[in-house]
């Protein structure tokens, strides 16, 4: 088949390109910072200063193993990790943006002992770190088509910043804008291009639909009996209940 650039450049016409700088940034605000709204004005207008974002890669850590227990070394998946988040803000002229992120980083541990080991800020001690349902939060991003309709999200939850980074300033520079990365770390993602997972049954796996009919465990006439007949507990002296049922009807006299 020759290559023949008419037909490259219909189809880049007919699904176009998507553009680097169509983009938004939202942060809630967390629990910690929830009475800085009247210190720091700028925090209501995070979202138009954020410069650059770099979404993160789904980074799937492997393993090295041998098939065979020789020849060529293959790679098997072990694990998922979040890679640090980078953020580039623009600084406003009251610096409001790094008074947020200071604070916001002192929610998280108090670096400050200006007044001693035993001052503490926010009830916390110098070098205490907080709960961290006080300082994670939300960031969404969304990436926008040209007609300005949201074309894909993400989102990051149990989000906050790890790395407030360094503040360059110099005389040189007269027409620059004052900049600060942020690095953050986050303990979910969910992107649009993902499918949402489900309950199906109790036993969540490619095999789970299986699994009562293989386990033999499964075909004693006790388990079957009590998975069609137990609800859901009402009480905790139901709770009890359902146990002792488990550990005397079920359990007793079994091969496990």
């Amino acid at each position: 088949m020759t290559f023949n650039i008419a037909d490259f450049t219909s189809k880049i016409k007919d699904h176009g390109v998507a553009k680097k700088n169509l983009f938004s940034v939202t942060i809630e605000l967390p629990f910690a910072l929830s009475q800085e709204l009247t210190k720091i004005p700028v925090t209501t207008d995070l979202r138009f200063f954020c410069k650059t974002i770099t979404l993160p890669e789904i980074d799937i850590t492997t393993t090295d193993v041998q098939p065979q227990s020789f020849g060529p070394v293959v790679r098997r998946p072990q694990s998922l990790n979040f890679p640090i988040l980078p953020t580039v803000f623009m600084v406003d002229q009251s610096y409001g943006i790094l008074k947020f992120f200071h604070r916001w980083s002192q929610h998280i541990v108090n670096f400050d002992k200006s007044n001693g080991n035993y001052s503490s800020v926010n009830n916390q001690l110098p070098f205490e770190i907080n709960y961290k349902n006080d300082y994670d939060t939300v960031m969404t991003v969304i990436a926008y088509a040209d007609d300005g309709s949201p074309a894909y999200t993400y989102k990051f939850s149990g989000l906050y910043p790890i790395n407030v980074g360094n503040v360059d300033q110099s005389w040189e520079n007269n027409d620059e804008l004052l900049t600060l990365a942020v690095g953050f770390t986050y303990d979910q993602l969910e992107v649009t291009g993902s499918k949402e997972g489900k309950v199906s049954d109790n036993f969540p796996g490619p095999n789970s639909s299986d699994l009562m009919v293989v386990d033999p465990f499964f075909q004693t006439k006790e388990v079957k009996s009590f998975v069609s007949n137990t609800g859901v507990p009402q009480s905790i002296q139901d709770t009890i209940n359902q146990f002792t049922t488990v550990n005397t009807d079920i359990f007793k006299g079994l091969k496990l």
